[in-house]
């Protein structure tokens, strides 16, 4: 049985995401969603309208499907995609924990920044 949860703001989204299989942003319109990166740093995969900034924070293919944005018929195969196919949600969501940690640790951070000061002082 497939079970869907609409929901508005939730501040504790690690918890949220633990219980989810499939993340989703069927947004219009987006700036840079913190949200998918804490989806991948989850483990999970993701479906998303190609909108805004998503693009930088996700691989399509790799850690998340892409559908045109406004694009319903498009969207739903994503997610029927995932839904048939257990392997890809854990390859998606492997993925998706490998980027979050190749670009957005902290240890990622502070490498720049030691980086950019040691820059500064020569």
């Amino acid at each position: 049985m497939i079970t869907l949860h609409f929901t508005s703001w939730i501040k504790d989204v690690d918890w949220a995401n633990s219980g989810l299989d499939i993340i989703a942003l069927s947004s219009l319109n987006e700036g840079t969603p913190v949200s998918l990166i804490k989806a991948q740093a989850s483990c999970k995969p993701i479906v998303y309208a190609k909108v805004g900034g998503v693009s930088n924070i996700v691989i399509p293919n790799e850690t998340a499907l892409l559908s045109p944005s406004n694009c319903p018929d498009s969207f739903s195969k994503n997610l029927l995609q995932l839904i048939e196919n257990e392997d890809q949600i854990l390859e998606l969501g492997r993925r998706g924990l490998e980027l979050v940690h190749e670009k957005y640790h902290y240890s990622r951070l502070v490498s720049d920044m030691n980086n950019l000061y040691m820059e500064l002082l020569r």
